[in-house]
């Protein structure tokens, strides 16, 4: 599983989609939280700006409830509840992460409600976390959206920006 085995050192198997399938269709990411949508060159961090972590946005929530934006399964829950990772059934590597700079908050603020190897669809609850607390705590909620292997699944669409609603189109790739 490329990325998320060398990060996390995970255990979650690589399916290959079924031939013709994935090559042909466009790989879709759905809105994982309620806010707006902003470019990832906006993002207040150059980790995630530039694009090293991978392609995708940044979102500003509105509200602290971190959704699935596709079907797939979780491949790492960071036990600080900031960041989850996932490997959906089309092949994409997703990485979600809660705010900048959030793991030295250790945990406070947030709940997970899923495990690494659990399988979720589009939509299903990961993880609530506390805008107010996070910022309390000197830190942004820009919530990162992003394609890790990117590279390796096409070219990625003109993503969705402004106001974004949970399980609405994202972005895709073809």
């Amino acid at each position: 599983m490329g990325f998320f085995s060398n990060l996390f050192g995970g255990k979650a198997k690589e399916e290959a989609p079924a031939a013709g399938s994935a090559a042909s269709k466009a790989k879709t990411v759905y809105c994982p939280v309620a806010g707006t949508s902003i470019p990832l060159s906006e993002v207040e961090d150059p980790v995630f700006s530039q694009g090293m972590m991978g392609e995708g946005v940044g979102i500003r929530p509105s509200e602290g409830k971190l959704y699935a934006p596709a079907d797939g399964t979780m491949a790492a829950v960071f036990p600080t509840g900031h960041a989850v990772g996932m490997q959906t059934e089309d092949g994409m590597e997703l990485l979600l992460h809660i705010g900048i700079d959030t793991v030295e908050m250790k945990g406070e603020g947030f709940k997970t409600f899923v495990e690494q190897g659990a399988k979720v669809k589009k939509g299903d609850l990961l993880v609530e976390f506390d805008c107010a607390a996070i910022e309390a705590a000197g830190f942004k909620t820009t919530t990162m959206v992003l394609v890790s292997n990117a590279a390796m699944i096409g070219k990625m669409s003109q993503p969705k920006l402004g106001e974004v609603k949970p399980s609405e189109e994202l972005f895709s790739f073809n």
